[in-house]
């Protein structure tokens, strides 16, 4: 085999492993050069048939755009971390306005034991046995726990008050 200067469609089907009708639809598509009737120079023959391996493994792999997916990840990344401030922001409370709305709990449950003795009293006024007088009280003083803890106490911001969620933007 001439692997120097022009050879035949045989040597060179050989060297590339391939068949020599093969050989021959790659010179038909310009891949592999001519000099002659069934004859090729072997250097020009086997560097376009690399060539040609070459272009159909680009064109076979995939394409992936590292900006794109570096921008992808990028967005994820802000997104989870918008989403896990927001969810720490749910969770914070104002210590002042806490301060205030208990405050204001704590003046509910004192108006309502305060009201007790008014609304027993009648229930005992003559009565001496002391089951009695304790069971009216403490039927009392269950009703008004229960009333209260029955109630809704959300501890919100007030009106002429706005909170900041940490990076610059105004709540409530």
């Amino acid at each position: 085999m001439n692997t120097e200067g022009v050879c035949g469609v045989s040597d060179i089907a050989e060297v590339l492993r391939l068949s020599e009708r093969r050989i021959q639809q790659l010179v038909r598509r310009g891949i592999i050069p001519k000099v002659g009737w069934g004859r090729y120079e072997f250097v020009p023959a086997v560097q376009g048939y690399l060539r040609y391996l070459e272009e159909r493994k680009r064109a076979d792999e995939p394409t992936i755009d590292y900006r794109r997916e570096r921008a992808r990840l990028t967005k994820a990344q802000a997104d989870r971390a918008e989403t896990e401030v927001a969810e720490v922001i749910s969770e914070l409370v104002n210590v002042e306005q806490a301060k205030r709305n208990i405050a204001v709990l704590f003046a509910e449950i004192r108006a309502a034991v305060l009201k007790i003795p008014d609304r027993v009293v009648p229930a005992l006024v003559g009565n001496m046995d002391e089951r009695e007088i304790k069971a009216v009280l403490s039927r009392e003083i269950d009703s008004v726990l229960t009333a209260l803890a029955d109630s809704d106490v959300v501890i919100e911001p007030s009106e002429d008050e706005e909170r900041d969620d940490g990076i610059g933007n105004k709540l409530g």
